[in-house]
């Protein structure tokens, strides 16, 4: 064997290897979506409620934060019903993640029903409390396995006017997961219906977020998407996308980088 392809033979089998050991350290898919499960319900997560966005707690301290935001959400949602034609008040809304219902006292006066998806039945209790204690309508509770965010389809039986996620997305395992919940949002929502969903963004050079880093050690940035990236796959699921609205700093949650996008089904 000359030189030259003894040596090409050398590198290829040291890339294999290279690429074996890789395949061995990154937690498969699967395992993901179990390590996040397991981080949202587990009580021992430093500052659960906090980053559940409930209200009294962390930066919610502050109740003026906790409904400038919610209103400032709903103020986003009516512009993008707006767009789409979809009149006010709305015959249901759904929204992904719903945490201590920030959002969910906020969208009393567009829509009703509001139904809350959320991993955590403590998030979806207080959700229910939040909206009784605002006489802010019927909220009406859905809780899912994080490996199974098609379930909600379930429980949610009518269709809906309104799809709603904020703060969300970035937490999920990977970013074919949050395809997945698209594909779900597009079916709750009723021909001509609207989603307003929130991501965070980077610019295709350096993802943030934590790729396939244990789940729990990146959590808050976990996954991210392009711009046109996201576009473009909303679209390859039957979205008609509107229009995106980015917000390099978010200084009330102390974040940066999202990306609102306006989607008409």
């Amino acid at each position: 064997m000359d030189p030259i392809h003894f040596t090409e033979r050398l590198l290829l089998a040291a890339l294999r290897r290279v690429q074996e050991i890789s395949r061995r350290r990154m937690p498969d898919d699967g395992r993901r979506v179990r390590d996040s499960h397991r981080f949202w319900n587990d009580p021992e997560t430093t500052d659960l409620k906090t980053i559940m966005h409930w209200r009294g707690e962390g930066p919610f301290e502050d109740e003026a934060v906790w409904f400038g935001l919610g209103r400032r959400h709903r103020e986003m949602l009516e512009r993008a019903a707006s767009w789409a034609e979809v009149a006010l008040p709305a015959d249901g809304v759904v929204e992904w993640g719903c945490g201590g219902g920030m959002n969910a006292v906020a969208f009393s006066t567009i829509a009703s029903p509001y139904y809350g998806v959320d991993v955590n039945a403590d998030s979806l209790t207080e959700c229910i409390r939040q909206v009784e204690a605002e006489s802010a309508g019927v909220c009406v509770p859905v809780q899912i396995e994080a490996d199974s965010p098609e379930d909600a389809l379930a429980h949610i039986e009518e269709p809906c006017d309104l799809f709603f996620s904020s703060y969300v997305f970035e937490v999920f395992p990977t970013a074919d997961y949050g395809l997945r919940v698209m594909r779900v949002g597009y079916e709750l929502l009723r021909p001509g219906g609207v989603a307003l969903v929130q991501v965070r963004y980077h610019s295709g050079i350096r993802p943030v977020g934590g790729g396939r880093r244990a789940y729990e050690r990146n959590w808050v940035s976990h996954t991210s998407y392009t711009i046109d990236g996201f576009w473009q796959s909303c679209e390859g699921i039957g979205f008609e996308p509107m229009y995106v609205t980015l917000v390099p700093v978010q200084p009330e949650l102390d974040e940066s980088m999202y990306a609102y996008f306006a989607l008409k089904r």
